[in-house]
């Protein structure tokens, strides 16, 4: 240190402070130096002269793509076969859900509140090769998904596996004859399938009561439970327009689609109560409600021995038939190949219509 001049400490400090230059207010005017230079450091960060950020920025892709993942959004488009010409009655399914829709007499659909994100979309048409394609739906945006649907070839086909040996304990006849699909195994997936019943059973009829029959033939592995929820998969309802448009004497009508060989949606139309057909006097009872359930559950078919799976059902019996081709659908996996002949498209629907007699004098 050079004789004569302070320590630079002191130096500094006296320019601000004058007190003695001892060692001892040294010493002092060293710790009150500190505390005032926290203080100023304290000042500068709360009037804005000096902020410290330590956030991290969000990352304008990853918002979007969390943006598209929420809420819903619209599909709608047109549906032509290959020749371009537009077709009606085609349906429009969002797999995964239970939102559909079907095309009007110029092709069209429109399917509202789909959840943002990716989805599946099917279209099917009896007698048209369904198309499937994968699209993003974004939040309150309408996306175009236009489907061009080629016809059938006879006995084309789309089989998941190889066709294995079959138990002998497994009656393939019956499964062949009144299954969905034939020579594959179409149904519902293991475990609760919820049904809802808009029409509440037009008041005289448990629906309940009758899953559990169905329940108690196919024997637990899947379940049918009656549900509130107007989302449910399963959807009963009235619908004069849908049902009379299959021609006179219709009751009710079965709708079933599959994808992949496993059901993921039905619906069953009735008519209320009324007057039809030129005088013809219908209103749903038990035997439409059971008979369009066995539908529902798997039996793509109709009997003939005097059970509720009959084309005209006069009675409530599930008959040894239906219990015993239902018990092995579910015994077997879905896509199961039953023989080595062409299946039903391992994506598809089915239309069912059942018709009232009059019984006779």
């Amino acid at each position: 240190m050079v004789a004569g001049l302070p320590s630079p400490v002191f130096l500094f400090s006296t320019s601000f402070f004058p007190f003695q230059t001892t060692p001892e207010g040294g010493r002092g005017m060293a710790r009150k130096f500190l505390c005032l230079a926290f203080l100023l450091l304290l000042v500068l960060l709360f009037t804005g002269c000096a902020t410290i950020d330590l956030s991290t920025p969000a990352l304008p892709e990853e918002d979007s793509l969390a943006a598209a993942r929420t809420g819903t959004g619209t599909l709608s488009g047109t549906v032509r076969d290959a020749a371009g010409k537009r077709l009606k009655n085609a349906t429009v399914v969002v797999e995964g859900t239970s939102l559909s829709a079907t095309t009007s007499s110029l092709g069209k659909y429109r399917i509202t509140k789909v959840p943002a994100g990716k989805v599946t979309v099917t279209a099917f048409l009896e007698g048209y090769t369904p198309q499937r394609k994968t699209v993003t739906v974004r939040k309150n945006t309408t996306t175009t998904v236009n489907f061009t649907l080629s016809q059938e070839s006879p006995g084309s086909t789309s089989l998941s596996q190889p066709a294995p040996s079959p138990q002998a304990t497994v009656p393939v006849d019956l499964l062949v004859t009144y299954g969905w699909g034939k020579n594959n195994v179409v149904r519902w997936k293991n475990g609760t399938v919820y049904v809802y019943d808009a029409t509440g059973g037009n008041g005289t009829v448990d629906v309940a009561s009758l899953l559990n029959s169905w329940n108690d033939v196919i024997g637990g592995v899947t379940t049918f439970r009656l549900s509130s929820n107007p989302q449910s998969p399963v959807k009963i309802y009235y619908d004069v327009q849908k049902v009379t448009a299959f021609g006179p004497g219709t009751w009710g009508v079965a709708f079933v689609w599959w994808s992949n060989y496993e059901i993921v949606k039905a619906e069953v139309a009735i008519l209320p109560c009324g007057t039809y057909y030129g005088g013809m006097n219908l209103c749903p009872k038990i035997e439409l409600y059971l008979h369009e359930l066995g539908h529902v559950v798997g039996f793509g078919g109709h009997t003939n021995d005097g059970g509720v799976m009959d084309p005209v059902p006069r009675s409530t019996t599930i008959t040894a038939t239906v219990r015993e081709m239902l018990s092995a659908l579910y015994s077997l996996p879905v896509g199961y190949a039953l023989t080595k002949a062409p299946g039903v498209p391992k994506d598809g629907m089915a239309v069912i219509p059942m018709r009232w007699e009059k019984e006779k004098e």
